[in-house]
């Protein structure tokens, strides 16, 4: 019995909690992620023995992970074009999309590949099985490395409860919740009216879609890395910093610097750089980025969307890169944080359309001529507490939702490009009685707005 010590029944424990909360999103997928992790752990422990077939095994490890990636995320999205291009029908297959394939399949990869160059050590089964199923990461990232995570599990001082980790972790969760229920849950619903009617829109209508869904992408997103990293925090586990203030960048690379920086991270290392990186001429450079954006945006969604989204940003790198290898002078910070920020705007539309159509007929929409906001869209921020203010200030109802509706985008854009990031702050923690106030607010509000089950937006992925 005395190998049973605390700190591993700790990590059992922990693992079937994570095994637990995956269930209770769609227990369909639970099978998969399981299988995932025993196949990859045997495979990682071949690797590792083995001086003479690590190549080969690793290749076999990572094809295995992405025929299950392909079959279940992208086979209808192939044989749907591949049909279409011999002009044949194809109905598609009814298959699950299991919850956090994309992350938990990259995770697991990287780990394969640091086996056979010899960058991992020999992990007990606990160890690995909780890296691949912790629970505040496994269904939308961040994308962890197993050197990250595992040796944390390793030190005993992990495994006694610290107040100053509890007191933060529930001061980035607060802070997470509320950006999602709060602020993006709010923008989305506007969002879904000015998607769900395009025809209807005005243009300053369609400039409060495209602007509503880069804010609902960013405080959704960072809102579930700042809950993630909470959790975490609470089991004294310090996550991968995933969002550093992205609408702040001043170009498309600094904007890949900020956002989503653990999948920029995982391509750059485990395809940009084995694809030659930036060491072979600048043409070859370029099309290395290409290829990593338009594997980007395929590994988002089975879309020619998604794609599109991808090359667009791509190219933008490739320009970027381009202009930077011709000249040292930079655009003046006010105008190529501008410039940026409508770019990333523009591609937003791509990654929200239902279809390449639809984005261009919304775009069309900004021809159409200005006035009143679509009561739609502007009752979409007409919340309990706003209605509040509504008592104080006697005007008209259709006057007051529009009023509502550009206050909340500017204090949203003013969260989102202002402050220092919440993950960067919870890093350098020094808890307060202010503070923890304010954390209590934060929490009760966003509890108090909670009006129904929200997925977060990357789940999807």
């Amino acid at each position: 019995m005395q190998r049973f010590k605390k700190p591993q029944l700790a990590k059992y424990f922990l693992f079937l909690i994570s095994l637990w909360f995956y269930a209770a999103n769609d227990i369909r997928s639970l099978p998969v992620l399981i299988l995932s992790i025993l196949v990859n752990f045997y495979l990682g422990k071949q690797i590792l023995k083995t001086e003479t077939h690590k190549k080969l095994l690793c290749v076999i490890g990572i094809l295995l992970n992405l025929a299950v990636l392909g079959v279940f995320k992208y086979l209808n999205f192939f044989m749907e074009n591949i049909s279409f291009v011999f002009g044949q029908s194809y109905t598609p297959i009814s298959l699950i999309l299991p919850l956090g394939i994309s992350f938990f399949t990259f995770q697991q990869i990287s780990y394969l590949i640091d086996c056979k160059n010899n960058n991992a050590d020999d992990y007990s089964i606990s160890e690995y099985a909780l890296f691949a199923s912790f629970f505040p990461y496994v269904t939308s990232g961040p994308i962890a490395f197993h050197s990250e995570i595992i040796p944390q599990l390793r030190k005993e001082k992990n495994f006694k409860p610290s107040a100053y980790n509890i007191a933060r972790g529930l001061t980035a969760f607060a802070f997470g919740l509320f950006k999602k229920v709060v602020v993006a849950d709010t923008l989305g619903a506007a969002v879904n009216a000015g998607w769900s009617n395009i025809s209807s829109l005005n243009a300053s209508s369609a400039l409060v879609v495209i602007l509503s869904y880069t804010l609902q992408l960013y405080f959704d997103f960072a809102g579930y890395s700042d809950m993630a990293s909470g959790i975490a925090f609470c089991f004294n586990i310090n996550l991968p910093i995933n969002f550093d203030s992205p609408y702040k960048a001043r170009n498309i690379s600094d904007f890949w610097k900020r956002w989503h920086m653990t999948m920029t991270r995982f391509f750059t290392r485990y395809l940009y750089i084995p694809l030659g990186g930036s060491r072979h001429g600048l043409k070859r450079t370029c099309l290395n980025t290409l290829i990593i954006f338009l594997v980007s945006g395929l590994w988002h969604g089975a879309a020619w969307t998604f794609i599109f989204w991808g090359f667009l940003h791509g190219i933008a790198m490739v320009i970027s890169r381009l202009i930077s290898a011709k000249t040292d002078r930079h655009l003046p910070y006010p105008l190529a944080w501008l410039l940026t920020f409508i770019y990333v705007n523009i591609c937003w539309v791509f990654f929200r359309a239902p279809n390449i159509k639809s984005a261009f007929s919304l775009f069309s929409r900004l021809t159409s001529g200005f006035g009143f906001i679509v009561s739609e869209i502007s009752q979409s921020f007409l919340t309990t507490e706003v209605k509040i203010f509504r008592l104080f200030i006697p005007i008209d109802d259709s006057l007051f939702a529009t009023l509502a509706c550009v206050v909340f985008l500017v204090l949203a854009c003013l969260g989102a490009i202002f402050p220092q990031n919440m993950q960067r702050k919870i890093q350098n923690f020094k808890p307060t009685t202010k503070l923890c106030y304010l954390t209590i607010f934060v929490l009760f509000w966003s509890i108090i707005s909670l009006s129904g089950i929200s997925t977060f937006l990357y789940f999807n992925f």
